[in-house]
């Protein structure tokens, strides 16, 4: 398990901490997003927060204020650049390592200053909208530039129950009273369709007013006759305004600029049909169902009484009749059967926009390396060019890299070889849920695992690689997260910023994995939801090596095709230590339960439209399945199992002397050096592609029919008991 403090940070974010306001939320998600992959700290632009220990975000953790900006490594800054002639909160960015500037802006030409900071004073540009990377370059910057959306806390609103249509249908809108953010727009728009009505009310809420804004809108308001208008200007919390977006049934916001527009997502993870103008930031959204943009296109001068009063570039307006259009539709939409049937679709679009999503793509601003470790893909609104990334690796690497320990790796131990994989696999399925790790490695190199069981171990399992061949893994399944052979057989890189697990076998996370427990687990009514959890990782993850998968394919369209198949897996009697009540079922009461299936599927047993899939570790077991069903049963001819000659040698021993560990196959090999083979491991790992392929396993408890169970969640698993 990785560690998950933020002490020793090497990454710092600067940015405001009024985590009430849009650009303090910039901060939020840079603390948050970056703080789940690596440790960070923070340095206020205000200056009265420097003095604190740590600053705390709005989900309660607590990012700690950056005391020694000069050994940061990578800076992340999410104030505005430069807000008039009095602003040099840029020059808080120290000198060294990589620096990034985050970009979210409303007009269609960037200050000229801020084109100048950023070619001068920054490695690169993370845009918080899609149209502002060509805004950027159209504006003049020149170093590279990449998009990543602004993540938001929206989980719990995805979360929340879809809301039921209230007597009155709500217009709402949360947004700035600002000239710029059109509502006076929205209010003629609303006017000119609802004014007067009962059965529709306009509710305009800002916990910012620029000027006398918000009297104005009153005015206006109160001039157009809205005797259905509700406006506030209260500083409402997050979840009183959340709880103020959830009453609504369209959001409205017909702005002549956005950088980004947090409101509207919000709406939209609550599953709110929006009407919004056709600009910025609102562009991205256009692509839900449910969403109507209004053409926006009479450009005006876009002045900012905020920078100076001065003007850069220019905006656009929506024309009072494409605001009244568009608002139309949206409130007929809302009005309908598909506002119903789209909702979770507008959610979905939402969740791209959430925490969960956007992590990954946050730690590849600093770690670029590390999306290709994620599973969870990047939403399409994510741009990571490679010269940004490529800036990213150069400015990392000369300020020295970052030293935080970010993967683990699980070493082979002396088990069985579906207990050395199984070990492994549950590491990487729960590890990999953690964003501060970025990759889960197996070291299967039987030369280290000596070393560190030491020179007096005598191994009693493990048998499925010699001294030599490198890191085993790689024999028989393909290297994982993009490495190479030789990367993964490299010490420096396998152990390079890792940590061991706190357990080989995992049992702190899956105390019912391990064999001896297994029993349990597969009678579990949880067992259906952790093979599939298990299965999503397993086709993410693991690949075998072509010509080993061409095998098994061959071979199952040679002996399986079309037909029904059920898959034995016969232990050795000398498997007893794992099961219930130390009794295991062997051959006979194995085909008795096939032939039952058989009749209980109404198959008839003289059909050729079934099968049997053999797996076991005996001779004689195939042997006896061979003579009950003919050319019925498949299975491996090139196997080692035990001959007649030893399961003769077992057969003489007391029910006591049976009972204890020695006498399986994998305990008869490893206790000859010099026959271990990675060969053994892929007569083992083979059965088990093969079981995963059949409709049923028949099966007692092994490691090898755990990983059968996630191989394919859709086999059916049967439990075969004696008696």
């Amino acid at each position: 398990m990785i560690e998950h403090s933020n002490a020793n940070p090497e990454v710092c974010v600067i940015g405001r901490c009024d985590f009430a306001t849009s650009i303090g939320m910039i901060t939020y998600a840079a603390c948050e997003m970056l703080g789940r992959s690596v440790p960070v700290c923070l340095l206020p632009t205000e200056p009265a927060l420097r003095n604190h220990v740590f600053v705390t975000l709005p989900n309660g953790r607590e990012i700690p204020i950056c005391r020694n900006p000069e050994r940061m490594r990578a800076t992340l800054f999410c104030d505005v650049l430069w807000n008039g002639t009095a602003d040099h909160n840029w020059r808080l960015v120290p000198a060294q390592g990589l620096r990034l500037a985050t970009l979210v802006w409303d007009s269609d030409e960037l200050p000229a200053e801020w084109v100048t900071i950023l070619n001068r004073d920054f490695d690169g540009v993370v845009c918080l909208s899609p149209h502002l990377e060509p805004l950027a370059r159209d504006s003049g910057v020149e170093i590279p530039c990449a998009t990543v959306p602004l993540a938001l806390d929206l989980e719990p609103l995805l979360a929340e129950p879809f809301a039921a249509r209230g007597p009155r249908l709500r217009i709402g809108s949360v947004s700035a009273f600002h000239p710029r953010k059109g509502t006076m727009a929205l209010l003629r728009a609303f006017a000119a369709r609802y004014a007067g009505r009962d059965d529709m009310e306009l509710v305009l809420h800002s916990n910012l007013a620029f000027g006398d804004t918000a009297e104005r809108v009153r005015q206006l308001g109160a001039s157009l006759g809205l005797t259905n208008l509700t406006v506030s200007t209260d500083a409402l919390s997050a979840s009183a305004k959340n709880a103020l977006i959830a009453s609504f049934d369209v959001f409205a916001n017909f702005s002549q600029g956005e950088g980004y527009s947090i409101g509207a997502r919000e709406a939209l993870a609550l599953g709110k049909v929006l009407a919004l103008s056709d600009v910025g930031g609102h562009q991205d959204l256009g692509a839900a169902p449910g969403v109507f943009l209004a053409p926006a296109m009479q450009r005006v001068p876009a002045r900012f009484p905020e920078i100076d009063n001065r003007i850069f570039g220019t905006q656009r307006v929506v024309a009072p009749a494409d605001a009244e259009q568009a608002l139309v539709a949206a409130v007929a939409f809302a009005d309908s059967e598909g506002a119903i049937r789209t909702r979770a679709a507008r959610r979905d679009y939402a969740a791209n926009f959430a925490f969960g999503r956007l992590a990954a793509s946050y730690a590849a601003l600093v770690a670029p390396d590390t999306r290709r470790f994620r599973r969870v893909p990047p939403p399409p609104q994510v741009h990571l060019p490679e010269d940004f990334l490529a800036r990213s690796r150069f400015r990392i690497a000369g300020a020295g890299g970052l030293s935080h320990c970010r993967h683990i790796v699980v070493p082979a131990h002396d088990g069985g070889f579906f207990s050395v994989f199984n070990a492994f696999f549950s590491n990487l399925v729960w590890d990999l849920e953690d964003e501060r790790c970025h990759r889960v490695l197996p070291d299967w190199d039987v030369d280290r695992m000596v070393e560190r069981l030491g020179p007096d171990h005598r191994f009693t399992s493990f048998c499925y690689g010699r001294p030599g061949d490198g890191n085993v893994w790689l024999k028989l399944f393909q290297p994982l997260y993009g490495l190479d052979d030789a990367a993964m057989n490299d010490p420096v890189i396998l152990y390079g910023h890792a940590s061991m697990p706190v357990s080989l076998h995992n049992e702190n996370r899956e105390p019912l994995l391990t064999y001896v427990h297994a029993y349990r687990l597969y009678h579990r009514p949880w067992f259906a939801d952790l093979r599939r959890q298990y299965n999503r990782a397993f086709r993410e993850h693991i690949r075998l090596r072509p010509e080993l998968a061409a095998e098994i394919e061959a071979f199952a369209a040679d002996r399986f095709g079309s037909r029904f198949m059920i898959a034995a897996h016969v232990r050795h009697p000398s498997h007893t230590v794992e099961q219930p009540n130390a009794v295991i079922a062997q051959a006979d009461t194995y085909i008795a339960r096939i032939r039952q299936e058989v009749a209980q599927r109404g198959l008839a047993e003289a059909g050729r439209d079934w099968g049997v899939f053999l797996a076991t570790d005996q001779e004689r077991v195939v042997t006896r399945f061979a003579s009950e069903f003919g050319e019925r049963v498949a299975y491996f001819g090139d196997v080692r199992r035990t001959r007649a000659v030893e399961d003769a040698a077992f057969d003489a021993l007391s029910p006591e002397e049976r009972n204890r560990d020695g006498h399986q196959l994998q305990h008869l090999v490893a206790s000859q050096r010099d026959a271990w083979s990675a060969r053994m491991a892929w007569e083992v790992v083979r059965d088990a592609y093969a079981m995963a392929r059949c409709h049923v396993l028949l099966h007692v408890v092994s490691n090898v029919s755990t990983a059968v169970a996630y191989m394919n969640p859709e086999t059916e698993l049967l439990f075969v008991t004696e008696g």
